[in-house]
């Protein structure tokens, strides 16, 4: 999502409806009325971010000193690596696998050629290649260390244009990105941040995890056509490899229904495939519905991504909003308290010493 300033400015987004004419003695009068209703949405900044490390002087100049030719295919191939699977398959970066491809057999330019890639993108699109908060990473499995993600660092002005533009290009992505919020907001406002026992900790010990049936129950009470129980582990296979969930995004006909309603069961894979949400097996604190022969439970929570493109701040201002209340003082606490923390590991952490051949040297890493 587009970078914005702490300003608490308002985005207005704007819903038309039919006013019905009742007077029908008229044919000028029959003609369709609308009125305009307005809802407030505010914008709020995403959660920290850390930009890539930067190369150390000896690779620089490896790249600097590579025929031209060579050098500006590395980084052209690389940024164009970036964008496609970015915008377009709109799946995770492996760090290690798109460097790799793009290098080719051209050895140890991995870090300055992702600089220049990172510098090429910023200027043209206006986008950032970053990695996961350090106090997130810290929490996540290894993986995740290795992982970029393009962020939107545009500066979008009060009335959210940019945002809009982007996001309401197409209905289907309008509608991905629609549940996609709910479901945020659902796991971060009613899961629960208890003591886990998965594999995940998501971003420390207050990340907050909602279990499957709760999320599908209160899922089916926003649209009474979404299951109000999650899938069986047979058609949970189905979602994943053919994609065929138990409703269909297309096909929608004049009076809406069944037709309309997203196919939920697909989405979360692909909302979690896309690191967008978090998926573990928990340890409930009390026998619930779901739970397995280990005693486990499927829960769902923020992914690093969601963390990054639309943050934790956004989420609860997007609930307050809907719900016409003031936004929750102890959640915006323990976000800011977050942040303090963030702010202080990096100022610890700024420097950071490497071994360079025949001698120690001190680099200085970025974010």
């Amino acid at each position: 999502m587009p970078r914005r300033s702490r300003s608490t400015a308002a985005e207005s987004v704007s819903f038309i409806e039919e006013e019905p004419n009742n007077n029908s003695d008229n044919e000028d009068d029959s003609k369709e009325f609308f009125t305009q209703t307005q809802f407030t949405f505010s914008q709020q900044p995403a959660d920290r971010s850390q930009n890539v490390d930067l190369a150390r002087d000896s690779e620089n100049k490896k790249l600097e000193d590579l025929n031209p030719t060579t050098r500006n295919k590395i980084v052209t191939d690389l940024s164009r690596m970036l964008l496609f699977k970015a915008l377009g398959m709109k799946d995770p970066i492996d760090r290690t696998k798109v460097c790799a491809e793009a290098s080719g057999e051209v050895k140890g330019v991995s870090k300055s050629a992702l600089n220049e890639a990172d510098k090429r993108l910023k200027d043209v699109f206006g986008f950032g290649v970053k990695r996961v908060n350090s106090k997130m990473e810290e929490n996540l499995p290894a993986r995740f260390k290795n992982r970029l993600y393009l962020i939107n660092e545009v500066v979008d002005d009060d009335e959210g244009t940019h945002s809009l533009n982007l996001h309401s290009a197409h209905q289907e992505s309008m509608t991905e990105r629609g549940l996609l919020m709910v479901v945020l907001s659902f796991a971060f406002c009613k899961g629960t941040s208890a003591v886990r026992s998965g594999q995940m900790k998501g971003a420390g010990k207050k990340t907050r995890w909602i279990t499957e049936h709760h999320l599908y129950s209160l899922l089916h009470r926003v649209d009474e056509n979404i299951p109000s129980e999650p899938p069986s582990a047979e058609g949970r296979k189905k979602s994943r490899t053919s994609g065929g969930g138990r409703h269909s995004l297309g096909g929608g006909g004049a009076d809406g229904g069944v037709s309309e309603t997203p196919d939920i069961d697909g989405l979360l894979e692909k909302f979690v495939s896309q690191d967008y949400l978090l998926r573990d097996k928990i340890e409930e604190g009390e026998e619930s519905a779901g739970t397995s022969e280990d005693g486990k439970v499927i829960a769902y929570a923020m992914g690093p991504r969601a963390a990054m493109e639309v943050g934790r701040r956004q989420v609860v201002y997007f609930c307050s909003n809907v719900l016409d209340e003031q936004p929750d003082p102890t959640m915006l606490a323990e976000i800011d308290e977050d942040d303090e923390s963030s702010e202080e590991e990096e100022e610890e952490g700024g420097e950071e010493v490497v071994e360079e051949p025949k001698k120690r040297g001190k680099r200085q890493k970025r974010g």
